[in-house]
């Protein structure tokens, strides 16, 4: 969204109203008629009212009047001017009891109060949790049930222990499940599968190189370079990786977390290189917010990572599930136990 007009047009259209409407100083059941009409603006027969994106305040008195709430998802997403002109517009109308909801990962939570101070005092913040384990099962609960199949209690805990709060990836999950055993429609008859670590393994590997590797590669190729990048050896190891490699390694290392500080990262690069080849701050730094730049830039959808005042967040269930099965799979070779 380059400007606030594309914001007004998006809501136009949300509310089916006509671009203009001719009131004839007779009914009173034209489409919010009655409650558009301003001190400043007196009906009378033949005047056209218009709905377009230079009159805001007719189409937020219109949501006010009518009790209806104005939700924007992803607020996150809007340049910091175009929040600023959006907030700015709200304003009087939420004064004057207008609801508006906006809808923002975590970390970008507070934008409306950053770009107009003055909504502080209207602001509430309503934090929207992950979903817990006892939610989450209930995904393969009812859909194996939809299909009668049954699936052992234990794989469904299991499933629910990885989607690590994501019902993104338990729905992979199952998908995968199903595609295993060839269920492609509701059984005629109740069918029990049981399914071996190995063939979870097989689950799980599939969805991390499926939905989460793509993503993670874009990453740690980082932008392009005319110079060579600098080959960082690895402790215990003669493998070497570039800043962005061993950057991605690092943040792997912590879980991955949804918010990672930057000395968390320089501890766990620490653990990763040789101290002669450990990268600077400002190096580090750069690596990170050149990666948000491609996650912003160059990959469809929310962006999966965010560098921001020393703090790296990542939004992407299935980068993150990436990260950590690979992680996993790379520490049991080495022959490290990390969980």
């Amino acid at each position: 969204m380059e400007d606030s007009d594309e914001f007004w047009n998006l809501l136009l259209q949300d509310l089916n109203l006509p671009e203009s409407e001719t009131h004839d100083g007779s009914t009173e059941d034209t489409i919010g008629y009655r409650y558009l009409v301003t001190a400043q603006r007196k009906a009378s027969e033949g005047e056209a009212l218009t709905f377009n994106n230079r009159n805001k305040k007719t189409l937020l008195t219109y949501l006010r009047e009518k009790d209806l709430a104005l939700v924007v998802d992803d607020f996150h997403y809007m340049p910091e001017k175009v929040q600023r002109e959006v907030i700015r517009s709200l304003k009087s109308e939420i004064f004057e009891g207008l609801c508006a909801i906006l809808i923002a990962v975590p970390h970008r939570a507070f934008d409306a109060i950053g770009v107009e101070r003055e909504m502080e005092g209207r602001f509430a913040h309503v934090e929207i949790p992950s979903w817990n384990k006892g939610e989450l099962v209930e995904i393969p609960k009812k859909g194996f049930r939809a299909l009668n199949v049954d699936v052992p209690h234990e794989t469904q805990d299991v499933f629910s222990e990885e989607a690590n709060g994501s019902p993104l990836l338990m729905q992979r999950f199952c998908g995968r499940l199903c595609d295993h055993y060839d269920i492609e429609e509701t059984q005629s008859q109740s069918k029990t599968f049981n399914p071996s670590d190995e063939t979870l393994k097989e689950i799980f590997e599939v969805v991390a190189k499926q939905f989460g590797l793509p993503t993670f590669q874009k990453l740690a190729k980082g932008p392009q370079s005319r110079a060579k990048r600098l080959d960082r050896m690895l402790l215990n190891s003669e493998r070497s990786m570039d800043i962005y490699e061993a950057v991605l390694a690092a943040v792997a290392n912590t879980g991955p977390k949804d918010k990672i500080h930057y000395n968390e990262i320089r501890d766990e690069l620490r653990k990763i290189l040789v101290e002669t080849d450990l990268p600077q701050k400002h190096e580090v730094s750069s690596a990170l917010g050149h990666m948000s730049g491609i996650a912003k830039d160059e990959i469809d959808g929310e962006p999966v990572v965010e560098w921001a005042d020393d703090h790296l967040y990542l939004t992407d269930p299935f980068l993150m599930f990436y990260m950590r099965w690979n992680q996993r799979t790379l520490n049991q070779a080495s022959g490290v136990n990390k969980g």
